[in-house]
């Protein structure tokens, strides 16, 4: 099999070598740029300057860098917080499974954005379900009222449900539940018959169980101690599903830690289940550029692609990951 034998270097090591500084930019800024440089011809490829290397990304053109304050910074679960904000041109744009990047301070030791999913969206209003995981996101937990935010968004694809699924099937392990609720919504509306299945360690760590039920999806809760549910594994109850149930080739959507979903493929590959999963690597520039986030996607039998969580991603067809790599 031919595959890459690592994920390709950074670009932004490259960059550092040769002391480039790289800019990602709205392509319609840069088509003006060059038009004025170049007398009324737009230039096909990036500009340099000096050592600034001007690159077009055309998912600018519906992502907002916003400054906001918190509205609301609340404990739901153990570990778990609901943050609410203010952003209306990302609340107008958002998309089931899209994120947004967030700078929690300006501090030497917190340069680096977080990602977190966009829970829900309420007006000009959204909201992000993040789990503490490390400093950040334990920083973020302590921010009260009123602090200031940065928020880029919505970055990265969207759930599929354009041939409509029926029914659909969410599957969501931990705080991965948090990137099925805006998808959940849009199901409902279009009246799509959806079954919620919810994973936790244990029952102090559940969550968004009532969010589901507010909008008549019914849940099946699966815990490892088995403090409340199946005692198990949230992937048995997938299982025992697809063997089980009268349901005629439902669609599952899946977010949760990499083991979890490694597990959700393999089932539904079994009984040729159409399904869709979003990922939840670690990133670093969530525009595309540094690669860090990247995941092994086979591209045909004998072919191994990287591709880029926060841009090709964070959904994939559940088929196309190459789970062994």
């Amino acid at each position: 099999m031919q595959a890459n034998s690592s994920p390709p270097e950074p670009v932004g090591v490259e960059l550092q070598k040769q002391n480039i500084v790289l800019i990602l930019i709205d392509t319609l800024i840069l088509k003006k740029i060059v038009k004025k440089r170049e007398r009324g011809i737009v230039l096909p490829y990036p500009i340099f300057r000096g050592n600034i290397y001007a690159m077009p990304n055309d998912r600018l053109l519906s992502t907002y860098d916003r400054q906001t304050v918190i509205l609301s910074n609340e404990a739901v679960a153990e570990a778990h917080y609901l943050l609410r904000c203010e952003c209306a041109e990302i609340a107008q744009h958002a998309h089931p499974g899209q994120f947004v990047h967030v700078m929690i301070s300006q501090d030497t030791g917190m340069l680096l954005r977080r990602p977190f999913t966009i829970y829900t969206v309420e007006g000009r209003e959204i909201t992000m379900l993040y789990q503490i995981i490390g400093e950040g996101t334990k920083r973020l937990s302590e921010m009260p009222k009123d602090a200031p935010l940065h928020v880029l968004g919505p970055l990265g694809n969207t759930f599929d449900f354009t041939v409509k699924p029926e029914p659909a099937i969410l599957v969501g392990g931990g705080a991965g539940i948090a990137s099925l609720m805006l998808l959940a919504v849009a199901l409902r509306e279009n009246d799509i018959q959806t079954l919620g299945l919810v994973g936790a360690q244990r029952c102090a760590r559940l969550l968004s169980v009532k969010d589901l039920e507010s909008i008549d999806i019914e849940v099946h809760i699966a815990t490892d101690d088995g403090s409340i549910g199946h005692h198990g594994y949230v992937t048995d109850i997938l299982a025992d599903l697809l063997e089980n149930t009268a349901w005629q080739r439902p669609t599952v959507y899946a977010c949760g830690p990499h083991g979890m979903l490694s597990a959700v493929a393999k089932i539904t590959a079994d009984f040729e289940v159409p399904t869709q999963i979003a990922m939840e690597n670690r990133m670093g520039c969530a525009m595309g550029v540094c690669l860090g986030c990247v995941c092994p996607v086979r591209i045909d039998t004998n072919t191994i692609e990287y591709q880029r969580v926060c841009t090709e991603g964070p959904v994939f067809n559940a088929s196309d990951i190459a789970w062994d790599v």
